[in-house]
């Protein structure tokens, strides 16, 4: 689960842009001190369309006009109360900031967490930007921060300070802010790394908690078993005490069946999917492992495929061990289930060492 963005206005793109001059007025937010300015890109003297910034950058961004001091703020009603409370809902707070030539004029951006009587829970700040950190260039650089929302939390305020280090106007600049809540990703596949169960030292494995055997004999293999991939071979960085493998076919192959959740984000063509997977194999052959997620309607029939691998010896460096792989996408209108296979192919000797581990499958509801 994902939000939008929360701030309202976040680039000052509601409305005309001017050319530096103070804008009393300016959607969605309400100015506290001096007087904000909505900047056109291009404006002599001010950035333009090519600066250092956000390439998502709209026709104008925010200044801080010609007061020492400036600040606007705006007040949101938190979403996902539920998962606020429980300590599941995640921040991503960030914002382009930035300032004039060799000038230190800068703007802070401020979210701060209230409870339900508006006491702070927490607060996060970025910036100033400084001149040095800028080059002496006029731009914006990109500032985040990313972390979860104090359980309790009902609102956010959010405030955007602009200081002027000298001269008449004040030269901090913002543009592409955002506050966006999210859940953690939660992956669909069961036993995506073979953990659920003792390891074995290369041999079939009769029976693999939550995949069925579909072709061949595939292989639960304890990490460190002589001649496989160790703990500390190429890989995930959060693999568990075994991985898959292809065991002695020349071909093995399993699979499982997911529901997917969400059916009304994937028929309105906002779900989101992201498949990963590490895949590998064994020094210099081009024993493979690929895993396939097929998303299927409610008959059965196949919409879309997404195949992650094979990982060659070569890619590998003819090292053993195993390479990331991710795919992401929109889940196909009318998806109601996923069939994911994972597919080991020999090339020649009597192992089939294919290797794969920390596959995953998520799904997220559009905004």
């Amino acid at each position: 689960m994902k939000t939008a963005n929360l701030i309202v206005n976040p680039g000052a793109d509601v409305g005309t842009g001017g050319a530096g001059t103070p804008t009393p007025v300016i959607p969605g937010w309400t100015t506290i001190e001096g007087v904000a300015a909505v900047i056109a890109y291009g404006s002599s003297g001010y950035p333009s369309a090519s600066s250092p910034g956000p390439t998502d950058r709209g026709a104008n961004f925010l200044g801080g006009g010609d007061s020492p001091r400036t600040r606007l703020t705006q007040q949101i009603t938190l979403p996902m109360t539920a998962q606020i409370d429980a300590g599941a809902a995640l921040f991503d707070i960030g914002g382009w900031l930035g300032g004039y030539a060799g000038q230190d004029d800068g703007v802070r951006l401020s979210v701060e967490f209230l409870d339900a009587a508006a006491r702070p829970l927490g607060v996060v700040v970025l910036g100033p930007v400084t001149a040095a950190e800028r080059a002496n260039t006029t731009g914006l650089l990109r500032r985040a921060q990313t972390g979860t929302v104090p359980p309790g939390s009902r609102t956010a305020r959010v405030l955007l300070l602009f200081t002027r280090d000298g001269n008449v106007s004040n030269d901090g600049y913002a543009d592409s802010l955002w506050l966006i809540l999210s859940t953690p990703d939660v992956n669909l596949l069961v036993n995506p790394g073979g953990d659920s169960g003792p390891g074995g030292s290369g041999g079939a494995t009769a029976s693999i908690p939550g995949w069925t055997h579909l072709e061949g004999g595939t292989a639960v293999i304890a990490y460190g078993t002589s001649g496989y991939p160790t703990a500390t071979s190429p890989g995930p960085g959060d693999r568990g005490a075994n991985f898959l493998g292809g065991g002695t076919s020349a071909r093995s192959r399993i699979g499982q069946s997911v529901t997917l959740p969400g059916t009304a984000a994937i028929d309105a063509g906002t779900a989101r999917y992201d498949v990963a997977a590490w895949l590998g194999g064994y020094a210099d052959q081009n024993d493979t492992a690929q895993l396939s997620v097929a998303f299927r309607n409610a008959a059965g029939q196949t919409l879309a495929t997404v195949v992650l691998g094979p990982v060659t010896a070569a890619q590998r460096a003819n090292t053993t061990g195993m390479l990331s792989r991710t795919a992401a996408g929109t889940v196909p209108v009318g998806s109601r289930t996923a069939q994911v296979e994972l597919l080991f192919v020999r090339s020649g000797g009597t192992s089939n060492d294919g290797y794969a581990d920390s596959l995953s499958l998520s799904i997220t509801g559009g905004a």
